[in-house]
């Protein structure tokens, strides 16, 4: 087994209210990092993290789980956590240990209660941390929604790094703001994916969040700040 040195090593806190798909979202990062053959399903039971029996029964998880992939010779260890209250401990005694923290927020439902305790918990151990906007291909989803809701309840610091690409049954893909890149998924589920130039549609929208993205990331910089006005 390959050892890492502390510099290599990255532990990730995966947060966020029940039923937003954490568990399925580290099946799926072990699947396109080459950790594991097949994507794992809650339906049928066979998703890496939830292993006891009473979360393959019940179909949500019980208690924090480790998995890890390697990416770039960095190990990054995932804490896969519950969502539902009566658990909320799991989910902190994770975020204490990590070096970031995963939040993880439906778009259909946006913030929830457990979203807000989590990002107090980040917020507390001084955690910077990720918004993962899930389930855009749910009826109802809506990426604006979400992204007013959690600028409205943490603050205007929470900007886009990608976009996707469609929501609801038209969703098929996400844009890189960083690369501006865009990603289409395959439609068969296979969780594959090509990169593709970003279509007409979405171009001035990206242009539009690239900007805002640079903004806010040169407002912590002097030397950026520069060079963004320059």
């Amino acid at each position: 087994m390959k050892v890492y040195s502390s510099s290599e090593i990255r532990n990730v806190a995966v947060v966020g209210h029940n039923d937003t798909g954490k568990t399925t979202l580290v099946s799926q990062l072990l699947f396109n990092a080459g950790a594991t053959t097949r994507q794992g399903r809650i339906e049928d039971g066979t998703t890496t993290t939830d292993f006891d029996h009473d979360e393959i029964e019940r179909k949500h998880s019980i208690s924090a789980a480790m998995a890890y992939v390697e990416w770039k010779n960095v190990k990054i260890n995932l804490l896969d956590t519950p969502g539902f209250g009566i658990f909320l401990m799991e989910a902190k005694a994770a975020i204490r240990v990590a070096d970031a923290a995963a939040v993880v927020v439906s778009g259909v439902t946006g913030v929830e209660v457990t979203t807000e305790k989590v990002w107090k918990f980040a917020d507390q151990f001084e955690l910077p941390r990720l918004v993962i906007i899930n389930k855009m291909d749910r009826e109802r989803a809506s990426f604006s929604r979400s992204l007013e809701a959690l600028q409205k309840k943490f603050g205007k610091n929470v900007v886009p790094i990608q976009l996707p690409m469609g929501e609801e049954k038209d969703f098929k893909g996400v844009i890189d703001l960083v690369a501006m890149k865009a990603y289409k998924y395959a439609a068969d589920g296979s969780g594959k994916f090509e990169a593709i130039d970003i279509p007409a549609e979405f171009k001035s929208e990206a242009a539009e969040s690239r900007e805002a993205l640079i903004e806010k990331v040169a407002e912590g910089d002097d030397t950026l700040m520069e060079r963004f006005f320059d």
